[in-house]
């Protein structure tokens, strides 16, 4: 009798235990996962989102991207940062367009970094370079 009621919490117990393995593959079908695993991350800034969106406007044209539009971005709250909005000529398929948001933080200001809505990754290095350039250069000034 003890041994027919252990039965089905075996099973049980080994239906959840597969079920658990069986998920961690989940995470490299997902789109947008693949291969850039910094998709989604955020490039903290220690500029402004003004001095941000003044930089990325000197950076971009030097990587293959312009700056078309920028403006205020608001909420229910508030001003929240800049919008910056960017294009690059393909040879296929047209010009790709990417926007973003250089949101307000107390140290600065963040973007998120993403090839479809945010800074795209080849424009990371760049401008984080060129901010770095600046504020050596603001701290040499007298």
């Amino acid at each position: 009798m003890a041994q027919q009621a252990l039965s089905p919490v075996i099973g049980v117990f080994l239906l959840c235990l597969s079920s658990l393995y069986g998920c961690g593959t989940v995470k490299s079908v997902v789109p947008g996962l693949g291969g850039n695993e910094r998709a989604g991350d955020r490039q903290h800034l220690p500029v402004s989102p003004e001095e941000a969106v003044a930089i990325l406007r000197e950076v971009a044209p030097q990587n293959g991207w312009e700056v078309v539009s920028t403006g205020d971005e608001f909420d229910i709250h508030g001003p929240r940062g800049k919008f910056f909005r960017l294009e690059a000529a393909r040879t296929i398929g047209g010009k790709k367009r990417v926007s973003g948001v250089f949101y307000s933080e107390p140290s600065g200001s963040y973007v998120t970094i993403s090839d479809k809505a945010g800074l795209p990754e080849a424009l990371v290095e760049p401008l984080t370079a060129a901010i770095k350039d600046q504020k050596g250069t603001a701290s040499e000034d007298p």
